[in-house]
């Protein structure tokens, strides 16, 4: 059954409340008050704005916010999702190392595709474009984790670093060089992540893709097809022509 669109006046009407409750930091009463926009129909916009409003309330105290943000992912609504994940982007320069641990913990316990993209690119994504040196040995750790979706939620990130910070060479080297050992794999979910990353690094640097793409051939490694045609997606066809000459000239 379609879910119903919740109006304006309902929305204000509820982030009113919200935002009373936070201010006095009685976070234990604002569920039953949120809940019905999670039962809504609502825009991503309007809940990433309601859950910057509840992080930025808890900047003193983030831990207090942490019980209400655990209610909300037990719903397991996909609004609920971005409320949470917008509040641990406020809660990034405050409680850095527990905002990271919470977004992969409810990556993994989401298990799905679009739990790991919503926090994927708002918290672990937007880390990397506010905290870069900070949140590189997250991303190693996203990268080697156990859960596929934890793993996907590396690339997933990568593509909005990509896409939010179109120049600076040094970055991107950095990026390539974490991502480089997963190179090879084979789980469909985390190849389309990591692939993803990959291919807006090569929207936006072809050259470092290019070379980063033929040392892979030339050090033997096995890529999927799905990763390479992700990787060379925005490649014309006289530089994927060259790639691909390239490719049958090495040694077998």
């Amino acid at each position: 059954m379609a879910l119903k669109v919740i109006s304006n006046e309902k929305f204000r009407e509820i982030t009113e409340s919200v935002h009373s409750y936070a201010t006095k930091g009685d976070y234990q009463k604002i569920f039953p008050v949120l809940k019905p926009t999670l039962d809504a129909k609502c825009s991503f916009t309007k809940l990433d704005r309601m859950g910057k409003m509840l992080g930025d309330s808890a900047q003193a105290h983030p831990s207090d916010l942490y019980p209400l943000l655990e209610e909300i992912i037990s719903y397991n609504a996909m609004g609920g999702y971005v409320v949470v994940a917008q509040a641990l982007v406020s809660l990034l320069a405050v409680d850095f190392d527990q905002a990271m641990k919470l977004s992969q913990n409810y990556i993994s316990r989401g298990a799905t595709w679009y739990v790991c993209d919503i926090l994927g690119e708002r918290v672990i994504g937007q880390a990397l474009h506010r905290h870069f040196d900070q949140t590189l040995p997250w991303l190693k750790r996203c990268l080697s984790n156990k859960d596929n979706w934890v793993r996907r939620s590396g690339g997933v990130a990568v593509h909005l670093f990509v896409k939010r910070n179109k120049t600076g060479e040094r970055r991107i080297k950095s990026i390539l060089q974490i991502l480089e050992p997963h190179i090879e794999e084979k789980q469909i979910d985390v190849v389309k992540g990591i692939g993803w990353g990959l291919k807006t690094i090569g929207r936006h640097h072809p050259d470092l893709m290019d070379n980063f793409l033929r040392l892979q051939f030339r050090q033997k490694k096995r890529l999927s097809g799905l990763m390479v045609s992700k990787a060379t997606t925005y490649f014309g066809k006289p530089r994927r022509a060259a790639l691909e000459r390239y490719v049958r000239a090495l040694p077998a």
